[in-house]
C-alpha cells in the first residue's frame, strides 16, 4: 500500500520535502542561446500520456499538436548539458481572435500536465452555450492555445530516477506503534531516499526555479509576449514563482488550491496531519451520520470518528490512509462511508476469530451482511475479502529497496531544493508524538520525510516579490485538506494586488472548473476580458455534497467582502464524453496531490467508485 507511512509506498509516492537555497541572488538578463530553437510541432502519438487516448485525440484534429523543447539542464550553465521539456497543444479553434495561451499544472510536485490541454479541450469545447459559463468556456477554447507539459523529471519530459539497492524495513502503523525501532525505520526510510536522490547529477536541477525558466522559454518560442497560467496545489506554488521571476510576462493566472507560496515548503506540508483529520472529522464523518441509513455508522459525527478510532491496527491504519485518498475529491465521499462500514465488521471477524487463517476469514468476509442493499452488499463483500489479504499482506510484508517512481523522484527533488527545512530530529520527533495520539488519520510519520536529510540545503533561492508583480486570481476551498485555508489566506494577505474566491463550506481539493456560476463566472470572465473581482475576497457558497439536497454549514462562515448570490448550480458540461473528461484531470489533481501527501491507498476501489456513482 502506498502511503506516508510505509517505507515502500513512501519512498515511491511520498512528498518528500525540503528545501533549496541559492544558485540567483540577483536578477540578470535571461540566458537567449535556447532562443533560436523552433518548435516543431506534430501530431501526437496517441499513447503520449501513457494510455490509449485516440478517440479524444480523433475528437480534436489536427488542431492537437505535440512538440519537444529543448532546455538547458543548468540555467545557470547553459552549455553544461541539455535536458527535454515535452508539451501538448491544442490551437485555438480561432485563430484570429487568439489572445495567447494557457499553459496547466496539476500539481505534485512531479504532476504530469500533459493531458490537461486535450481533456479540457474536449469537455470545455462541448459546454452548453445556452448557459453563460458555458459559453464561456467554449470562448476559451476559441480563444487561447491550451498547453499541457511534462516538467521536468516526469512524462514525457527528461525523466529523474532515483534508486539504490540498500533496503528499509517495512515501517509499521505510525500513529500506533512509537517503538524505537519503528522511529529508527522510519528515520532510515528518509535518509536512503534522500541519499538515493542526492546521487543523481540531475537532481540539483529539478527545482520549482528551473520549471518556471522553461515555462517562460516555451512563453517565448510560442510567440506570446504574457504567459496566461492555470495552477492547481503545487502548481499554485509554481505559478507564484513565475509571477515574482517574471512579473513582466505574467499575464492572467489562476491558482486553484493554495499551497502558502509566500513561505516555505515546511509550512506547506507540517500541518498535514492536523489538516486531514480536521476534513474528516468536521465535515465527511457528520456528512456519513446524516446517510446513517445506508452506512449503519452512526447518527452524529463522533460516532463514525469513534467507529474508525476503535479499529484495530492495521487495519485501522489502511483505512485512514484510504480514507485520506478520498477526500480529494467531493464526489468519493461515499466510497469512505463504505470503506469504512467494512472495515468495522472486518475487524469484528479478525477480533471474534483470532486464530483463524487469511483464506478462513476471507471466506467469512465474502459472505457477510454489510448492507441492505444488495448491489452495496455485493461491493462490500468483494471490497471486505480484499481488505483481509491486505491486512495480511502488510503485516508480512519484508525489507525493500529504495527506489522512487519518476514523480516521487521528481517530488522530493523539488521540494527538498526549493527551500529550507529544520532537520532537527528531536523537534519532528516531538512532532510526531504529539500528532499520533491528536491526529491519528495520518499523523506521526514526518520523520520519514528526506528533506530532514537533504544535505547542501536548497540548491535554488525563492524569488521575493517584485514592486511590478502583476494582480493575480486565487480560488479556495474553505476546508481543502492539503492545502488549507490558513496558508492560502496568508499568501492572499501577502499578495500585491491579488483577489480570491473562498469558496463556503467546501471540502475537497482546488475546485475550477466547479460548475457554479458564482465561481466559474467571474474565472472565466477574467481570462476573457481581465477584469478580476473587485474585492480582495469574494465568498461563494459549496455545492450540496453526493445524495444531499442542500448544504449544511460547517467552520467559518465566509462573508467578508462580497458575498455573490450566483450560487445555483448552472452545469455547463452535459454531454457524457465532457463529463468524462473534466471527471479525468480531476482525477489527476487527486493524485498527484495524495501521492505528494503520502496518502494513496493501496485498496481497488474503482468498482466501488463506479457503483456509487449510480
Amino acid at each position: 500500500m502506498k502511503n506516508l507511512h510505509r517505507p515502500a509506498t513512501l519512498l515511491l509516492l511520498l512528498p518528500l520535502t525540503l528545501a533549496s537555497c541559492g544558485l540567483f541572488d540577483r536578477k540578470t538578463p535571461e540566458d537567449q542561446s535556447f532562443q533560436p530553437q523552433a518548435l516543431d510541432w506534430k501530431a501526437c502519438d496517441p499513447t503520449i500520456l501513457g494510455q490509449d487516448t485516440g478517440d479524444v485525440f480523433k475528437a480534436l484534429g489536427d488542431r492537437l499538436v505535440c512538440a519537444d523543447m529543448k532546455v538547458p539542464m543548468n540555467w545557470d550553465a547553459p552549455k553544461a548539458g541539455t535536458a527535454s521539456v515535452s508539451l501538448i497543444r491544442l490551437k485555438a479553434a480561432n485563430p484570429s481572435a487568439r489572445q495567447g495561451a494557457i499553459f496547466f499544472n496539476p500539481g505534485g510536485p512531479g504532476g504530469d500536465g500533459l493531458a490537461f490541454a486535450p481533456f479540457y479541450g474536449l469537455a470545455w469545447g462541448q459546454a452548453d452555450a445556452t448557459t453563460t459559463v458555458g459559453a464561456n468556456l467554449r470562448k476559451l477554447t476559441e480563444q487561447y492555445d491550451l498547453v499541457g507539459f511534462s516538467p521536468r523529471g516526469v512524462g514525457a519530459s527528461t525523466r529523474l530516477y532515483c534508486g539504490s539497492n540498500e533496503l528499509v524495513d517495512p515501517i509499521r502503523p505510525p500513529a500506533s506503534d512509537r517503538s524505537e525501532a519503528n522511529i529508527a525505520n522510519m528515520i532510515r526510510s528518509g535518509q536512503l531516499a534522500a541519499s538515493a536522490c542526492q546521487k543523481n547529477p540531475l537532481t540539483p536541477f529539478i527545482n520549482t526555479d528551473a520549471t518556471a525558466r522553461d515555462l517562460n522559454l516555451a512563453r517565448s518560442l510560442m510567440g506570446d509576449a504574457k504567459l496566461n497560467y492555470i495552477g492547481y496545489s503545487y502548481g499554485t506554488w509554481l505559478g507564484s514563482w513565475y509571477a515574482k521571476r517574471f512579473p513582466e510576462s505574467t499575464g492572467r493566472m489562476l491558482l486553484d488550491g493554495n499551497m502558502p507560496f509566500h513561505s516555505t515548503m515546511q509550512e506547506a506540508f507540517e500541518n498535514d496531519p492536523m489538516t486531514f483529520e480536521r476534513d474528516f472529522r468536521e465535515v465527511v464523518a457528520p456528512y456519513l451520520s446524516r446517510l446513517d441509513e445506508v452506512f449503519g455508522l452512526g447518527t452524529n459525527g463522533a460516532a463514525v470518528y469513534s467507529r474508525y478510532l476503535a479499529l484495530g491496527e492495521p487495519i485501522r491504519n489502511i483505512i485512514g490512509n484510504a480514507t485520506a485518498s478520498e477526500l480529494y475529491v467531493r464526489d468519493e465521499y461515499p466510497v469512505i462511508g463504505l470503506l469504512l462500514k467494512v472495515a468495522v465488521i472486518v475487524d469484528d471477524l479478525i477480533q471474534a476469530n483470532p486464530d483463524a487463517t487469511t483464506e478462513e476469514l476471507q471466506a467469512e468476509a465474502a459472505q457477510a451482511t454489510y448492507f441492505q442493499d444488495q448491489d452495496l452488499n455485493e461491493a462490500g463483500r468483494a471490497l471486505g475479502a480484499e481488505l483481509v489479504a491486505y491486512a495480511d499482506a502488510v503485516q508480512y510484508e519484508s525489507p525493500s529497496q529504495v527506489v522512487l517512481s519518476e514523480d516521487a523522484a521528481t517530488n522530493t527533488a523539488v521540494v527538498c531544493n526549493d527551500t529550507a527545512w529544520n532537520q532537527d530530529l528531536s523537534h519532528w520527533r516531538q512532532v510526531d508524538d504529539r500528532n499520533a495520539v491528536q491526529y491519528p488519520l495520518i499523523g506521526g510519520s514526518h520523520l520519514t520525510i528526506p528533506c530532514l536529510y537533504w544535505k547542501g540545503g536548497p540548491s535554488v533561492k525563492k524569488p521575493e516579490a517584485p514592486a511590478n508583480l502583476p494582480a493575480i486570481l486565487m480560488l479556495q476551498n474553505e476546508y481543502d485538506p492539503a492545502t488549507p485555508k490558513e496558508g492560502a489566506v496568508a499568501a492572499l494577505k501577502a499578495t500585491p494586488n491579488a483577489r480570491m474566491i473562498m469558496i463556503d463550506n467546501e471540502p475537497q481539493h482546488a475546485a475550477f472548473p466547479y460548475d457554479t456560476d458564482c465561481v466559474d463566472l467571474p474565472i472565466t470572465r477574467y481570462f476573457l476580458t481581465g477584469e478580476l473581482p473587485a474585492s480582495q475576497l469574494t465568498a461563494c457558497q459549496a455545492r450540496p455534497l453526493p445524495f444531499e439536497a442542500q448544504v449544511y454549514p460547517v467552520g467559518e462562515s465566509y462573508t467578508t467582502g462580497s458575498l455573490s448570490t450566483l450560487s445555483l448550480r448552472s452545469q455547463a458540461v452535459k454531454t457524457a464524453a465532457g463529463q468524462k473528461a473534466l471527471a479525468h484531470n480531476r482525477q489527476i489533481i487527486a493524485q498527484q496531490s495524495a501521492a505528494l501527501h503520502g496518502t494513496t491507498s493501496g485498496l481497488n476501489l474503482d468498482k466501488v467508485r463506479q457503483l456509487l456513482r449510480k
